[in-house]
């Protein structure tokens, strides 16, 4: 009965109910909470959203979601809260209890110590207020029993005692007119001092005190929530009009949830209630119903974030939802016949029909009646309706399959079926004035609608349909008339190749599946390759600023405000204003796959789609569609694990080329896809991340250079965040190319030439000195020796060059390259060596002039070199060596062969990419299966837990229901140790140090440790062999170390006792425990840390687990550099011994 109902209010009928159903995400996208109640929700200034839940508070930045730092945590006794200031900053508080506060939100927290003392009663409801912006920001806090004030710089303005049993819970503050008003649940109070004025409200009468007056800048009003009210008014004090009323659900919880947001015109509002939406385009309020999934009759906050989604918190889960635009009906929802809605009529005056593959169901004012009930068994659509045609004149006409064409009279409301010939179907029915056009696959029938039904089977016009396409008939789908008169035929394509359409002066046959005639000569036609568009003789897409739609078209309509609407196997387009909107599955509508007869405009504009999964209804008027975009922040560099000065230039040398990089690219969005891009430098391509499983980029193996990282987000290319840039940093150039190196070798060389020359003068000038010329020749040949083995050693080509034109030398390295004899190469030209001389006149010219620009300095570039031996990937260095060699210039140039390297690293880059890819699909899988199976298992728990309570005192009940409880947290500690798996090999398990009391902390630890040994008839003691000491440990790690290790020693000793002993050795902690337990064999001890590994299996396991603790502790071990040895034998014991290095 709900959706009869519903569709009431859609088409502004008169009704009694005003729930809707629309499509919401139930796992928003990057949020893994810890449990399904979802107490509070703030989004920060950088876009993150976080969560009050039971268990304390998570953040998500829409990729990963992160836990309290537990230094934090640990501080609050009781369920904590979070509030955001108008400054950003992010509020944690008590909720109950005594006052604590910490700020901060953005990498750092603030402990708030208010020189004030706090009433030691304990608060069953704290609350934290704040009001403007900067210095001019002003915090309250009530507890019940004190209301407390204080500014910026935590300076006490006023403190005062409160009586709540006079007051009641204060719910929100404002200031008007220069007066501070206070809203309580039993009254309105002005601050005079530090002293509550009494105020009476004016205007109409409220049912009962407001909680929260808010004032909404789009409107110029002020908003008036209380217990089962809405209302408005101009001024705070005095409102005008009640918009909504009796709304509230029975109380379930002694806490109230309530709240009052808006977004543009619309008001958002609930107090212990389903979330609702006032519009003045509305005749009643809007309530967003997630009674029927979730089963929640009060959520417990709603609110709209930076990018336009509606989140949802519930006791039951955590939803958001894209659009508002569609209201969702499908077989679970209402009185629907079947799920698939195959077709669409409209009967007038409010009324519909819909089809169905089973038969035929009417709407009206009055009831849901089915009209026809298709007599073949279910799951045998042999009847399936596909369109209605209303011709005007009392008579809907269907087509009903092998069930023929269907006549419904309107005024009786009977239902009439005329069979086709044998053998024949019935596709589609059209009426056309008072013709009457009848489509099978094969037959095209054309009569009046007032002809006999023994007749309207007579005129087939299946053989000229045949002439026009060379005496070939194709299934047919359709068929119309064009305002020429001419009948347009829709058939089903044969072949890429063939020609799309056929026409003479009576006739047009096309391919496809409908058609709408916008003008003469201008037909849209929706085909399986698309939306096309037929004019001026020819077939093209139909483009929109563009953009064209390429998926299958199955409907067209032109709605009454000139709207485009094509139906596909992916949802709908809205062609509007020259825009293309796309809407499916992901942003509001039931179903992707549109069905060809149910597209339909109802009232006001209002479109009715008929899907496989249900019908939607489309609300004209409704702007509520989330469209922003998501957010980008580069947080700094990670070079050897440490985080760098983001605001720093930075210079590395050529060694440290590979580092990380930090990020953020936060939204929220599931419609679309997440690209993140980024770049090194503005002439390069983008590169993109699609859909980012991690917040880091690697870059591997740089190049020497200057570099500033440039980083965007958009959803699948729309929607662009700002570009956000790094700090500019660069990279040294690699040893063999500085420039004392450079130095180096060209003095080698000079000095090496002068030599030469110096003993070529001698010989000449003293020749007839023998003893000196032998003494000279000795000492030339050997550095010609020296300079030969340098020169035919160098694995890197060598070749001296005049202007970079004439060959002087080569080395036989560079000889190799160009596959010829170094004979061959001397004195020849440079250009001979290239397999096209364009090369060569492209870059001499800039090249000698970068030579003779840096001289003595030398350049080095990258290029595909194209010799005639074939192409290669060169790294080529070149510098002048002598300005005046016989007049010109000699220049030295090195070539490295870096074709393979190239390679090397790509398929380094790919292997790196694909191990990433694969852990990631594996941590993702392992992460929503449980997720899948702690959310119904944490309903088990909490229910049994709730049974267990009510129903304490039948023994035999809680006997049963404690088996299951034992083995539902069984299940659930396997959940988690298969995550913390999966974390570990993912390197999601990161290392933070914090520095503690390490002997109190481990106190800490074991104490509950104590009573678990108690429970099993155990002692368990602990030794500490050294004074209290400080140092740096991962707490996370080392209390999933010893929990695991001491769980094990109390699992597997039946009496006796267990020893921690704590003890440092130079700079390592040392932990011993030892227990007097079953022992292990030595075989097993070889086996221990694999996973899944227990000595004892199968039907003889005398002990439950999953055996993965020692694999867990193994790893985290690993991870903090220490070391685990295990001694152990059958029957006498087992001792575990740790040794773990205490970090600077």
């Amino acid at each position: 009965m709900r959706l009869f109902l519903t569709l009431l209010i859609c088409f502004g009928l008169t009704v009694l109910g005003r729930a809707q159903n629309f499509k919401y995400n139930s796992q928003p996208k990057g949020v893994e909470l810890p449990v399904q109640n979802v107490l509070q929700m703030e989004q920060d200034t950088l876009g993150r959203m976080w969560f009050s839940t039971p268990m304390g508070i998570y953040y998500s930045d829409g990729i990963e979601t992160f836990p309290l730092p537990d230094s934090i945590l640990k501080e609050f006794n009781y369920r904590i809260s979070i509030h955001k200031d108008e400054n950003g900053i992010i509020w944690l508080y008590n909720s109950n209890g005594l006052p604590k506060l910490v700020k901060g939100g953005y990498g750092s927290w603030e402990f708030v110590d208010l020189p004030v003392k706090f009433n030691e009663k304990f608060s069953s409801g704290i609350s934290l207020f704040s009001m403007g912006k900067g210095h001019e920001t002003q915090y309250f806090l009530d507890t019940k029993y004190q209301l407390i004030a204080w500014d910026s710089s935590n300076k006490v303005i006023f403190e005062l005692d409160r009586n709540f049993e006079k007051e009641g819970q204060l719910g929100s503050i404002l200031i008007f007119r220069g007066e501070i008003l206070l809203f309580f649940e039993k009254g309105v109070f002005a601050l005079s001092g530090d002293e509550l004025i009494s105020k009476e409200l004016e205007g109409i009468s409220l049912p009962s005190s407001p909680f929260l007056v808010k004032w909404n800048e789009a409107q110029k009003m002020y908003y008036f929530l209380g217990r089962e009210y809405l209302a408005e008014g101009k001024n705070p004090l005095i409102p005008e009009k009640i918009l909504d009323k009796n709304f509230s659900e029975q109380e379930y919880s002694s806490l109230d949830f309530y709240d009052l947001f808006f977004d543009q015109d619309a008001i958002f509002y609930h107090f212990n209630s389903q979330l609702f939406k006032f519009s003045e385009k509305y005749k009643y309020p809007l309530m967003i119903d997630l009674r029927g999934e979730l089963r929640v009759y009060a959520i417990h906050k709603g609110m709209i974030d930076r990018e336009g989604i509606l989140w949802v918190g519930t006791s039951r889960g955590l939803v958001n939802f894209h659009s508002l635009v569609f209201q969702n009906y499908g077989i679970g929802q209402g009185d629907l016949l079947a799920e698939e809605v195959t077709a669409i009529g409209n009967l007038g005056n409010g009324e519909y029909l819909y089809g169905f593959n089973n038969g035929i169901q009417k709407y009206s004012r009055l009831a849901v009646e089915t009209i026809y009930r298709d007599p073949f068994p279910d799951g045998n659509p042999t009847q399936r309706i596909v369109n209605f045609n209303n011709d005007g004149q009392g008579t809907v006409w269907f087509s009903s399959n092998w069930g023929g064409v269907g006549k419904y009279n309107i005024q009786s409301g009977k239902i009439n079926l005329i069979q086709p010939p044998p053998g024949v179907n019935i596709s589609f029915v059209k009426v056309e004035g008072d013709s009457l056009i009848i489509t099978g696959p094969g037959n095209i029938y054309i009569s009046s609608i007032h002809s006999p039904s023994s007749k309207i089977y007579d005129h087939d016009i299946r053989e000229e349909v045949s002439a026009l396409l060379n005496n070939r008939i194709f299934y047919m789908r359709k068929a119309g008339k064009l305002s020429d008169g001419r009948i347009v035929v829709m058939k089903a394509s044969q072949t890429s190749n063939e020609k799309s359409f056929h026409e003479n002066d009576r006739m047009l046959v096309s391919d496809g599946y409908d058609f709408l005639e916008l003008e003469p000569n201008r037909i849209l036609f929706a085909t399986e390759s698309g939306l096309k568009i037929l004019e001026d003789g020819e077939m093209k897409p139909f483009r929109i600023d563009g953009q064209s739609i390429s998926r299958p078209v199955y409907a067209l309509l032109k709605d009454s405000y000139e709207r485009l609407w094509a139906g596909t196997d992916d949802g709908v387009f809205l062609i509007e204003n020259n825009t293309l909107n796309h809407f499916n599955e992901k942003n509001g509508l039931i179903g992707n796959e549109i069905n060809r007869g149910a597209l339909l405009e109802a009232s006001q504009g209002r479109i009715m789609i008929g899907t496989l999964k249900g019908i939607s209804l489309f609300f004209s008027g409704e702007n509520y569609n989330s469209n922003g975009s998501p957010s980008v922040i580069y947080h700094s560099i990670v070079l050897d694990g440490e985080r760098l000065n983001p605001d720093e230039e930075l210079e590395f040398p050529y060694e440290k080329n590979s580092f990380e990089v930090d990020y953020s690219a936060i939204g929220f969005n599931q419609t679309k896809d997440l690209w993140v891009y980024y770049r090194l430098n503005p002439e390069n391509d983008w590169s993109i991340i699609k859909d980012p499983k991690s917040t880091a980029l690697y870059f591997t193996n740089l190049p020497y250079g200057n570099y500033q990282l440039e980083l965007k987000a958009s959803y699948e290319g729309e929607n662009f965040s700002k570009t956000v840039t790094s700090a500019p940093f660069s990279i040294q150039k690699p040893i063999y190319l500085q420039t004392w190196f450079i130095l180096l070798w060209v003095l080698f060389l000079i000095a090496l030439g002068i030599l030469i020359s110096t003993f070529f003068r001698q010989f000449q000038r003293v020749g007839v000195l023998k003893s000196a010329f032998d003494q000279k020749s000795k000492e030339k040949q050997i550095a010609e020796v020296q300079f030969k083995n340098v020169w035919t050693s160098s694995k890197d080509g060598l070749m001296l060059t005049i202007d970079g034109r004439k060959i002087v030398t080569v080395n036989p390295s560079f000889a190799q390259i160009v596959k010829m004899e170094v004979s061959e190469l001397e004195n020849t030209q440079v250009i001979d060596l290239f397999s096209y001389p364009e090369y060569f006149t492209k870059y001499i010219s800039s090249f000698l002039k970068r030579v003779l620009k840096r001289k003595y300095e030398g350049f080095t570039y990258e290029s595909t070199v194209p010799w005639k031996s074939g192409d290669l990937e060169m790294e080529v260095f070149s510098i002048l060596i002598q300005e005046n060699f016989e007049g010109k210039n000699l220049i030295l140039s090195v070539f490295r062969d870096v074709s393979s390297k190239k390679a090397i690293e790509q398929k380094l880059r790919d292997a790196k990419d694909k191990a990433e890819q694969a852990n990631r699909y594996k941590t993702s899988m392992l992460s929503n299966i449980s997720h899948e199976i702690r959310t119904p298992l944490n309903g088990i728990l909490g229910g049994t837990e709730h049974i267990m309570m009510m129903r304490k005192d039948d023994a035999e009940l809680i006997s049963q229901l404690d088996i299951i409880l034992q083995s539902g947290e069984r299940l659930l500690n396997t959940i988690t140790s298969l995550l913390d798996i999966a974390k570990i090999e993912a390197n999601k398990m990161n290392v933070m140090y914090t520095q503690v009391d390490i002997n109190s902390y481990l106190a800490t630890i074991v104490t509950p440790l104590k009573n678990l040994a108690l429970r099993k008839g155990l002692v368990l003691k602990t030794s500490f062999l050294k004074s209290p000491f400080i140092g740096k440990i991962d707490k996370r790690f080392i209390e999933m170390i010893l929990n695991n290790l001491i769980s094990n020693a109390i699992k597997y000793t039946d009496q006796g006792e267990i020893k921690l002993t704590v003890d440092k050795r130079k700079n390592n902690m040392i932990l011993s425990i030892e227990d007097s337990g079953v022992g292990m064999s030595e075989e097993f001890l070889r086996k221990a840390f694999q996973p899944f590994e227990q000595e004892s299996t199968g039907n003889q396991r005398l002990y439950e687990g999953t055996g993965l603790g020692l694999n867990i502790t193994k790893n985290l071990v690993t991870l903090l550099n220490g070391e685990i040895s295990i001694q152990s034998s059958k029957d006498t014991g087992t001792t575990v011994t740790l040794e773990i290095p205490l970090p600077d």
